[in-house]
């Protein structure tokens, strides 16, 4: 069977439903307090671990899939329903990467496994959760946060009991056949093999005994540098427990067989230490003296040799008894080291820029994206949280001045510094915001009072 064995794709989870701004309205209470709850989470994109290697072939390249968005919050704090989670099959041995930062995300070794590679986005805050001793009907709810986005590429490590190593037009892919119930593409010129095949080898006789044999594209010298196939080779025979070294008897095997541990070595020497088989293929090419010459050459590779013809149906049985014989029992799999993510906070920089400043920040910029910069509330909350953070001493050191433009993110706000103005002369009440609109300094108390609709 042959199979896709890599995928680049794009994963986004689903955006955070909104938070509901509402407030009780019932027959006997006019003025209810605030009750908009809180919105749903967004969904996330899951890759699960299935026996199926075509698995990938399935999916689309260059697709971006998206997981749904959470609900937005309602009334009488009703909470928004999350979003549905997506989850994508994928072949078992399937190593998920972050295509721009080479991060490992995921390693599926076991069917069923799952993991999360783009999580959904927190639903956001309505207003009762703003609700306080000092704010008792808060107009304000907060917007839902935007699911993580990345690019994968998506690499399948086959996990075959044993692989095939061997140089194109070897006859792999007829030995594999001749071994297995798989029947691959058979033809009489190099690189017949451009995907993985995979056959499963049983034992005659000998009831449910069999193991995976994988034969995968051919190597070529300079393999281990990312020449012709060979990466994806390499990358194929990486958990294998067995070696099979499948030699052209018409092709110099001793020259062949240095060549190919070369190459096996400067990928990963580790491999090098898995028991081994090698196979002189394509003997009905040959005399017989020059069979027992190719094996007189080969035996100091410290390795058992058997001579078959796959054409010729020779040795086959012989190849199938060694491979069961040399087999080791099936460790536990280690899954492949995931990188350590390295989660970098960047600080607060105020810089002047055309006729204003912009404020930057890892803490700042997502916290501002999150609320409504147009109502004056909302505002007045993101000061509070501004002065927390030093942001006011920072922008007065870096010579802000009232009246200037003062930009976070998409968001623009009139800079107003209450030191900076007499005490009888400030009108603003307990907590009113330094970044002013035409009307954000002021909320009338009996109109903040007033309930209204849900929003």
């Amino acid at each position: 069977m042959t199979f896709r064995d890599t995928l680049d794709i794009t994963v986004q989870g689903g955006r955070g439903g909104d938070g509901a701004m509402s407030f009780l309205r019932l027959k006997y209470i006019a003025k209810g307090g605030p009750d908009g709850g809180r919105g749903g989470r967004g969904g996330s994109i899951l890759l699960r671990a299935v026996d199926d290697v075509g698995a990938l072939a399935k999916l689309t390249p260059h697709k971006t899939y998206r997981a749904d968005v959470g609900k937005q919050g309602e009334g009488r704090n009703k909470n928004g329903k999350h979003g549905k989670d997506m989850t994508l099959n994928v072949p078992v041995g399937t190593v998920a990467r972050d295509a721009d930062t080479g991060e490992i995300i995921a390693d599926l070794l076991e069917i069923g496994q799952t993991a999360v590679v783009a999580s959904g986005g927190e639903g956001g805050r309505g207003n009762a959760s703003f609700a306080s001793a000092i704010r008792r009907t808060p107009r304000f709810a907060e917007f839902g946060a935007p699911g993580t986005k990345r690019r994968l590429r998506l690499e399948l490590r086959t996990i075959a009991d044993a692989g095939l190593v061997g140089y194109p037009n070897a006859g792999k892919s007829s030995l594999l056949a001749a071994l297995s119930n798989a029947r691959p593409e058979i033809a009489d010129y190099p690189f017949t093999t451009l995907t993985p095949n995979l056959g499963v080898v049983e034992r005659e006789g000998r009831g449910f005994e069999r193991f995976t044999l994988a034969d995968v594209p051919g190597l070529i010298e300079g393999a281990s540098e990312g020449k012709g196939l060979g990466l994806e080779f390499l990358r194929h025979i990486s958990r294998t427990r067995l070696l099979v070294w499948v030699l052209d008897i018409s092709e110099e095997p001793l020259e062949a067989y240095n060549a190919l541990r070369r190459e096996v070595e400067a990928y990963d020497p580790t491999l090098l230490e898995l028991p081994g088989l090698i196979v002189l293929h394509k003997i009905d090419l040959a005399a017989e003296s020059e069979i027992q010459d190719a094996q007189h050459e080969l035996a100091v590779a410290g390795l058992p040799i058997v001579a078959a013809s796959s054409l010729e149906n020779v040795g086959i049985d012989e190849v199938r008894a060694a491979l069961f014989d040399l087999l080791p029992e099936r460790p536990a799999l280690a899954p492949s080291e995931p990188t350590t993510t390295v989660v970098r906070t960047e600080p607060l920089v105020v810089t002047q820029e055309d006729e204003g400043w912009r404020i930057t920040g890892s803490e700042v910029e997502p916290l501002v994206a999150r609320f409504d910069t147009e109502n004056p509330e909302a505002v007045t909350y993101l000061h509070r949280h501004f002065e927390g953070m030093g942001l006011a001493q920072l922008m007065r050191r870096a010579g802000v001045k009232n009246g200037d433009d003062v930009r976070i993110g998409d968001a623009e706000f009139e800079y107003f510094d209450e030191q900076a103005v007499p005490e009888e002369n400030v009108e603003q009440e307990e907590g009113d915001v330094d970044f002013d609109f035409d009307d954000a300094s002021e909320v009338a108390e009996d109109d903040a009072q007033e309930p209204r609709e849900s929003a």
